[in-house]
Formats: structure tokens, sequence, C-alpha cells
């Protein structure tokens, strides 16, 4: 993708440099305000003073344009931050774009980032703007195409109309894998509540939009939302139907999906031998929570026979990963296996790469607290 020049007007410059001139021209005839007399002048001052950051916006903006006082970028800055700093998103979204180019200021990419992510956080559609060109560009974070379409795609549903060209001209450059990773980065920001305020239902939406372009992470995650109703009205159907697709393709965390489900009766009637099957797949493939949730099922005997040993190696191969949960279930196992079938086992684990030797001081130690 061909790298953005980025205006403050946000204006989308495609195929072009803008000198810093220009850039600065952007700034100063942004939201253009009415002619402030003397009067309006010394009232916006006193404001801005007693920290109306309403206020404080307003003055900086009279000294970007001239208007009222003599031009002068370096108390437009001053201004700018002043009001940013109390939280104000415009001028957030200004201090950023003012920090990009140095205009008043010294000139800090990063800084800029970081500004247009505490007025992309308030809803502001142009921050939103500025921060998928800053992507794109590589303007204080590292160039990331499926960041910047993401940030484009959240500016144009925020209304933001230099986003329009922006996604058009994404989505006829893009690969269609960087598109769903775009999707995926959306859900997650809504998910974690980062960047934006958590919103579970947003994740959900964007997490299916990922989903039905195939993405088996996205087929999982919006499956856990149906089991949660997380975003989404609770629906094991649902949920059941996007696990199995990616369970039968050899996904462990779809399997564990299946398992989980079959397991606690979602949607039918508990079946611990389908889950124990399940979470056998999933174990295979080195999920964690499949093979925990399996070693619990070998040693209760859920969904087939007791066989301690099978669990004990299972909860050996977390222990020499550094699971310390496992390894204390280990030491209880440990007390019902006789001396021969350990050493057995411990044949076992040098076959799967365990050192029996380090593993049984682990246990020593966990004995002897």
């Amino acid at each position: 993708m061909i790298r953005l020049a980025l205006g403050v007007l946000a204006a989308l410059l495609v195929m072009a440099s803008v000198s810093t001139d220009a850039l600065r021209s952007n700034v100063s005839i942004q939201e253009s305000s009415p002619q402030y007399s003397p009067q309006d002048i010394a009232q916006l001052q006193a404001q801005a003073k007693s920290g109306d950051p309403t206020a404080q916006l307003k003055l900086a903006r009279a000294f970007a344009q001239g208007n009222g006082v003599p031009a002068s970028e370096e108390m437009a800055a001053e201004w700018f931050r002043k009001a940013a700093e109390q939280g104000n998103a415009e001028a957030q979204d200004t201090l950023g774009a003012i920090l990009l180019v140095g205009q008043g200021i010294e000139r800090d990419k990063q800084q800029a980032v970081t500004w247009y992510l505490k007025s992309a956080r308030q809803g502001n559609a142009s921050a939103m703007f500025h921060l998928g060109a800053a992507y794109y560009n590589g303007d204080g974070v590292k160039t990331d195409d499926s960041l910047s379409y993401a940030w484009f795609l959240l500016a144009k549903e925020a209304g933001n109309a230099n986003a329009v060209e922006a996604v058009q001209r994404a989505e006829s450059e893009l690969q269609p894998r960087v598109i769903t990773r775009s999707f995926k980065k959306i859900a997650e920001i809504y998910e974690k509540g980062g960047s934006l305020p958590e919103n579970q239902a947003e994740a959900a939406r964007w997490w299916l939009k990922a989903a039905t372009r195939g993405d088996e992470d996205a087929e999982v995650a919006i499956a856990i939302k149906y089991i949660n109703g997380q975003g989404v009205a609770q629906d094991f159907s649902q949920a059941k139907n996007w696990c199995s697709q990616v369970a039968k393709e050899g996904n462990a965390p779809g399997a564990y999906c299946m398992g989980y489900m079959a397991q606690h009766g979602m949607g039918a009637a508990s079946n611990l031998k389908e889950a124990r099957k399940w979470y056998e797949r999933a174990g295979q493939s080195g999920h964690i929570p499949a093979m925990k949730r399996l070693a619990q099922m070998e040693t209760a005997g859920e969904g087939g026979k007791v066989d301690r040993p099978a669990a004990c190696l299972i909860y050996a191969r977390l222990a020499s990963a550094g699971d310390q949960d496992a390894l204390r279930h280990l030491a209880k196992l440990k007390k019902d296996i006789d001396a021969k079938e350990w050493q057995k086992l411990e044949k076992q684990m040098s076959m799967m790469r365990i050192d029996p030797y380090k593993l049984n001081l682990a246990l020593q130690q966990i004995e002897t607290q």
C-alpha cells in the first residue's frame, strides 16, 4: 500500500507528498471560528485561564488562525495541550496532529499517536482516521496494514468522511487475509476495552464478521460468545455449529469447545464420553485447558475407566512446562501409584523427553511443603 501524506484536516492525500508548510496551513484553518472581538478574546482568556477546556480549545484555534490575536503556533500549541490534558477529545486529536508535524511544538510522532488514542477512545472519528494513517505510514508506530485498515473502518463507522475513501482504497489493495485480520483486531479492541471502551456486542459483531470469512480463531471466539451470552443472546446451537466446523478440521480450541459443551450438557444432555474424546483431540495438540480437563476425567473415570497412569503422564507433561498446579496434582496422584508402576511411567516420561530425575526432585519439594 502507498503510504499516506497526512494533513491535520484529515484529508486523504493519495500518491502525493505534502510539505510541512502545507500541513501547517491545514492546521491554521481547521475549524474556522467567527471573527473574535477584543472583548471576546478577553472573555476566552479569562475562561481558559480558569481551566475551562472548551475555552482553551477556542483560544488555541484563535492563535492558530490569528483570529482576534496575533497568529502564534507556539501559543496555539500551548492551549491545545492544556485542553487536551483536561480530556477534550478535539484538542487531543489536534495536539496529536501538530505533534506529528512539529507545528509550534517539538515534533514527536510517538506522542502524537498517544494523543490520537486518547481522543479515539472518546469516540472522535478524526482521531480514528489519524490512527489509521499513522499505522499506514509508520508514523510513531510500526507500519501495520491490518491495524491501519481497522482504524479506517472504525473512523468510517464513526462518521469520518475521509475514511470512506481510505476504506475503499484499502479494500482494493489488501489481501483478503489482511482484511480478516483487521476484523479480528477490531473485535479484540472492543473485547479488551483498551483503545476503545469495552463493548461486548461490538466485539461479537466483528468476531462474527471474521468468522464468516472462515477464520478459525474467530469461529471459536464467536462460539464462546454464544456459550456465555456475551454480546449476543445465549445460543448453544449456534455455538456448537461454529465449534464443530473448526473442530473437525483439527483445530484444538474448537475441539476443546466441543468437549466443554458435551461435558456440561450445553444444548443437549451431558455426554462425558464425547467430552473425553474431544479433550483427547485437543490435548494431542498441546491445548493446556483440554489437557487439564482430560487429566481430571482420567483420574475420576469420567466418560471411561479410571486411568491414573494416563493422568500422571498428562500432569507430568504440564509440570515439565512449568505448571505448578499440574505438579501438585501429580504429587497427589503419585501416592496412589506403586513403585513398579511409577518406574514404568518414568520410562515413558523419558520417551516424552521429560527428565524423571528433575521431576522427582520437584515432587519431593511439593511433598515437603
